[in-house]
């Protein structure tokens, strides 16, 4: 079992998810046991669990597990009931699509998430139950918490079981501070690399009559408005000034253009 404290990763950012083991209780395809161990590897969870398949076909789950899954159903674990399946794990938060008075309190995955990411967090297993029926109330019995996915519709909250699995990993990857970072800033071009782009821009645009010769300046201040919002960095502006060259060259080389 994967270990039970929740710490900084490499970059001292990201909390780590590897205490977190996600256990399909009676599933009925192998597809949705690689399908989620898929999961378990894009949202960095700890193990698989799975309890009294229906099918272990192992080629039809390593299609759907892909190479990122490989390895988590290489170590995949099996157990003959929940109740053995949950006995190591401190923490057992069972999923639910159903409503009722033995169900609950019910969380949403954003709400449980940080919940579970706590400093010294016990090791933590996230149950799934069969892909058309759920967990039982007998198996909710087994559960200390309770998280239910919200969708658009009561009637059409049932989710396919491996979708399920990603949704409270990818929740749980946010709790942890797993956003993808923003691109680095850009670099504006310096004054004087806007001012030669813009001299060889109102050169262009006089030669080809776009600007009148008397007083290009005064016009083309509009175009330096959009420019200006865009913050152009240096490539850019020798970018702009290469398509200016090149169509001062076509204006005095007519006869050599197809």
């Amino acid at each position: 079992m994967s270990s039970p404290t929740s710490k900084p990763g490499p970059c001292g950012r990201v909390l780590s998810r590897r205490h977190i083991d996600v256990i399909l209780n009676g599933p009925q395809k192998p597809e949705n046991i690689g399908g989620a161990a898929r999961a378990i590897a894009n949202m960095g969870l700890g193990s698989l669990v799975v309890v009294n398949p229906r099918t272990l076909n192992p080629e039809l789950s390593l299609a759907m597990a892909t190479a990122a899954g490989e390895s988590v159903l290489a170590n995949m674990r099996i157990h003959e009931t929940l109740r053995e399946a949950v006995e190591p794990y401190e923490l057992v938060v069972a999923t639910t699509a159903r409503i009722g008075g033995r169900r609950g309190p019910l969380m949403s995955p954003r709400q449980i998430a940080p919940t579970l990411l706590i400093p010294n967090a016990p090791a933590t297993a996230l149950v799934f139950g069969p892909e058309r029926m759920g967990l039982s109330t007998e198996d909710l019995r087994l559960c200390h918490k309770y998280v239910k996915i919200p969708t658009d519709n009561p009637k059409s909250s049932s989710l396919n079981l491996a979708q399920a699995v990603l949704i409270l990993g990818y929740e749980l990857l946010m709790a942890a501070g797993g956003e993808t970072p923003p691109p680095p800033p850009v670099k504006p071009a310096a004054q004087k690399s806007l001012n030669d782009m813009y001299d060889d821009l109102e050169t262009t645009l006089v030669k080809i009559g776009f600007l009148p010769a008397d007083n290009p300046g005064h016009w083309l201040m509009n175009i330096k408005k959009i420019f200006n919002r865009s913050q152009l960095t240096v490539g850019e502006c020798d970018l702009l000034r290469g398509i200016c060259r090149q169509i001062r060259w076509a204006v005095n080389n007519m006869d050599r253009l197809e």
